[in-house]
């Protein structure tokens, strides 16, 4: 049981991983969630395997969006993301870069704005943005890479934004973890295979146990980042590279 007198919650890219898992977990703590995502079906089913509150939704559209105000919602979980274009920015497609900017920067920002309101109104709510390390360490992907650079720092913002406010904010940044991201990321299959293979990944309860720690700390207490790897995984470093005649 939840003590911060939270009695609903706003999934985004609840059809699956993350998402799906988060969903679970908060309603396993007696918290009304709406479920946000694409997929009918998939949201459907969990429903009926949770009780959940579906809402078949695409994030980029802005109308759909603000309709979402209507909603008097005290956790936001600001799921919802993707990475197409997860390469070097000189081989990637335009249409890359718009669907991964329009879904993991433009969106999440109208999310905040359509969401935030009633919670800075009742004085109290807790908004979870999900970076990743992508967004803190330098990568060969200046798209993804760079949204969830937005990401991060758009919470480091929001953090002051609502000081005073009663309202708590926390970045999740996961390394890698075993969902569909690198499935929808990477076309090539052996490169796909890359990313999850050599270590033990992590699952997607994990992230949303760190979810749910942050949302169970007492109302004066704001756990403003988590930062979140497997153990075989260490961001960072330095990339030497001889330029070859």
């Amino acid at each position: 049981m939840l003590k911060n007198n939270y009695k609903t919650a706003l999934v985004t890219g609840a059809s699956s991983g993350i998402g799906k898992e988060t969903v679970k977990l908060l309603i396993k703590n007696n918290i009304k969630v709406y479920a946000i995502a694409r997929r009918k079906n998939k949201l459907i089913q969990l429903e009926k395997a949770t009780g959940c509150i579906p809402i078949v939704m695409d994030i980029r559209e802005r109308k759909a969006l603000e309709k979402l105000k209507k909603l008097k919602i005290d956790i936001l979980v600001n799921n919802a993301g993707l990475g197409r274009g997860f390469t070097e920015i000189f081989n990637t497609k335009a249409k890359d870069i718009d669907t991964t900017i329009d879904t993991n920067v433009n969106a999440f920002l109208h999310l905040l704005r359509c969401i935030t309101p009633y919670m800075i109104k009742n004085k109290k709510g807790h908004i979870i943005n999900i970076g990743s390390i992508a967004g803190l360490y330098p990568l060969s992907n200046s798209v993804y890479g760079g949204s969830k650079g937005a990401v991060h720092l758009i919470n480091q913002n929001l953090r002051i934004e609502l000081s005073g406010t009663g309202v708590r904010c926390t970045e999740i940044n996961p390394g890698r973890v075993a969902t569909e991201f690198f499935r929808v990321a990477i076309d090539n299959i052996k490169d796909r295979k890359k990313m999850t293979t050599g270590l033990t990944v992590l699952q997607a309860t994990d992230i949303a146990e760190c979810i749910l720690f942050a949302i169970k700390a007492p109302a004066h207490v704001n756990v403003s980042m988590i930062e979140v790897t497997p153990t075989e995984q260490s961001p960072g470093g330095v990339i030497i590279k001889k330029i070859e005649n």
